[in-house]
């Protein structure tokens, strides 16, 4: 009787797998990154413009940032802020969460942080998913 014995050394797919989890999370960090520079960028222009001597924009669209993507155990997280702060009044929250206001400029919007994620979410995502595809090509993993 013939006997063939079969033997796989899951070690090196193993590695492989970590690898590519590794490329995966750093990959979304940066696309997460890029979409909240993306989402920055879009709230900025649909903010209200000040009406200051020399600065268009104002303080307002000078004081909208985001934040560094964090990693938890639920996945990547960040988020675009508005913070203008003038003598304890944040002018900010103040647009953004008054009703029935409206902006006096055209192509500008109170809600913008809000407008400017739901206009731009399938960029975002498109974003996320490139960065992923970029750092997956980057490590050889397609």
């Amino acid at each position: 009787m013939a006997s063939f014995d079969f033997e796989m050394d899951f070690k090196a797919f193993e590695k492989a797998l970590d690898r590519a989890e590794e490329a995966v999370i750093e990959g979304a960090i940066n696309g997460v990154n890029d979409a909240l520079e993306y989402w920055q960028l879009k709230a900025t222009n649909l903010a209200p413009i000040g009406r200051y001597k020399g600065r268009r924009g104002g303080n307002l669209r000078a004081r909208i940032d985001h934040t560094t993507p964090k990693v938890g155990l639920d996945g990547i997280s960040g988020s675009v802020v508005a913070n203008a702060f003038n003598n304890g009044f944040n002018y900010a929250y103040y647009l953004h969460n008054s009703t029935g206001l409206s902006a006096r400029e055209p192509g500008t919007v109170l809600d913008f942080l809000e407008q400017a994620k739901n206009d731009s979410e399938s960029r975002m995502h498109r974003l996320i998913e490139d960065a992923i595809e970029a750092e997956l090509r980057r490590k050889g993993m397609t």
